[in-house]
């Protein structure tokens, strides 16, 4: 006999990628986040690891599936200013991307950091949700 728990509501998988897009969001939003996450590993290209993570838990039509109430009017507004900018980020930066340090010097890099800090801040005023419960506002 199984003892496996209940899957989980379509509300608590949105809450785990809404937290998911906070964690994102802390190390797009530093420079110095970024570095201790490239010492910490440094088999991963980092630059690349923050301009790609955004695309694993946003796609292209997020809006149908990042909803309210989980995402608040504010947030969703937030991710639509982000996209904006990681969009141009990605569409200009030249590839392969270069060094952690020297990517942090390019002003696409440094637009998207600012640009990331803005948006956290949306998502901080109510800051993480449960990722077993789920929250109702």
């Amino acid at each position: 006999m199984s003892t496996s728990s209940p899957r989980p509501s379509e509300r608590v998988l949105l809450q785990r990628v809404r937290n998911h897009l906070i964690d994102y969001l802390e190390i797009a939003a530093s420079f110095q986040a970024q570095q201790e996450f490239q010492a910490q590993s440094p088999q991963l290209h980092v630059a690349t690891e923050v301009l790609e993570q955004w695309a694993d838990w946003v796609s292209s039509n997020w809006q149908q599936e990042l909803k309210i109430p989980t995402f608040s009017e504010s947030e969703r507004d937030a991710i639509t200013q982000f996209q904006a900018i990681w969009q141009e980020t990605h569409n200009t930066l030249v590839r392969p991307l270069p060094a952690l340090e020297y990517i942090q010097l390019a002003p696409a890099w440094q637009q998207l950091r600012v640009a990331a800090e803005t948006c956290l801040q949306v998502f901080m005023e109510r800051g993480k949700l449960s990722d077993d419960a789920e929250v109702i506002e």
